[in-house]
């Protein structure tokens, strides 16, 4: 069997992502062998796709000796998919024993996106991108979405922290500032997940603990930092719904097929990471001085594209949830009036 490796070291989000292309390489024959940095590599150790996780590190991969000696160990390779394409993929590959196809990254246009606004009229989307990658290779990619799959253990875990009646998850934390909704308005989405009678968990990193206290005071139950990324998974697969800002959670709800309300500020949905409308919808003001922020750091200082009402969030979520509605095409965006 031809042997296929997929390299995407980070982001988390971007590495969630890149699960969309494992089922095509699968369905073309390939044995599929995934790398990736520590810890991301356990949300892929229960995918039936996957036959082999590879773990590695920043400092592991620090200097051009040792990204020699690491993409020169990468043998057995029938094409080798690079996700991530930064300096240090790029300088790993002539080293690499095998042919490398690599995905269109579209940076310029992102950027272009920020200078000037109108070209989020050219939208794009992620998995479609890294599909562009398997094209290259000849391997069919339509269609593509993120997937993975919780372990049994994990979901054993996560299904005795589940309250009896409805859960949702929230996620107020992102890498930087400038993309959380803010606090005030999450503290009015649990008041109202409560009203509707659902139980609310808050989600995320060690890093978001106090942004999950200042929910506590609200009725909700924070679990930020007491779970692993592969027990957050098997979480927020057995949710009913999710609310998150623009970052990996929303991605990590898609993969597990969790409808996801993604809230945008000072990024955008036309970069790429909104999900589609079978997996959420995308919440964004679409303001004329948005976006921003390529990532969403930003010295913005009236945030008039968190102008986003509560209700309005809560609202998509229970629409979302109640309905089950799902296209196939395309990705559903939200506006304060549409």
């Amino acid at each position: 069997m031809k042997r296929a490796l997929v390299i995407r070291l980070s982001s988390l989000g971007d590495v969630v992502l890149a699960s969309s292309v494992i089922e095509p390489l699968k369905r073309a024959g390939y044995r599929v062998e995934f790398l990736t940095f520590r810890p991301f590599g356990e949300l892929f150790r229960n995918h039936p796709g996957v036959s082999r996780v590879l773990e590695t590190s920043r400092e592991e991969l620090r200097g051009l000796s040792n990204l020699k000696s690491f993409a020169e160990g990468l043998k057995g390779y029938d094409a080798v998919f690079d996700l991530q394409d930064n300096l240090r993929t790029k300088l790993m590959r002539p080293f690499i024993p095998a042919k490398v196809f690599v995905y269109p990254k579209r940076a310029l246009l992102r950027r272009l996106m920020v200078v000037f606004k109108p070209f989020k009229a050219k939208w794009l989307y992620v998995p479609e991108l890294y599909g562009e990658a398997l094209k290259r290779a000849g391997i069919g990619a339509e269609s593509l979405r993120p997937k993975l799959y919780p372990g049994k253990e994990e979901l054993n875990k996560v299904k005795k922290l589940l309250p009896a009646g409805n859960a949702v998850a929230v996620a107020p934390g992102a890498k930087w500032e400038g993309k959380r909704y803010p606090v005030e308005k999450f503290k009015e989405v649990v008041k109202l997940l409560k009203s509707k009678g659902f139980t609310v968990l808050v989600v995320g990193g060690r890093e978001e603990f106090e942004l999950g206290e200042a929910l506590k005071e609200e009725g909700a139950e924070n679990l930020c930092g007491k779970l692993s990324l592969s027990e957050s998974l098997a979480l927020l697969s057995l949710v009913k719904g999710v609310i998150s800002n623009d970052s990996a959670v929303v991605h990590m709800a898609r993969a597990v097929k969790t409808p996801v309300v993604a809230v945008f500020g000072p990024t955008h949905p036309a970069f790429g990471f909104a999900p589609y409308p079978d997996e959420g919808v995308a919440v964004t003001l679409n303001l004329p001085c948005s976006p921003c922020s390529l990532h969403g750091k930003t010295s913005c200082t009236h945030r008039r594209c968190f102008n986003i009402e509560p209700e309005r969030v809560v609202g998509e979520l229970l629409r979302l949830v109640e309905s089950g509605s799902r296209k196939e095409e395309g990705v559903e965006v939200k506006t304060a009036t549409g």
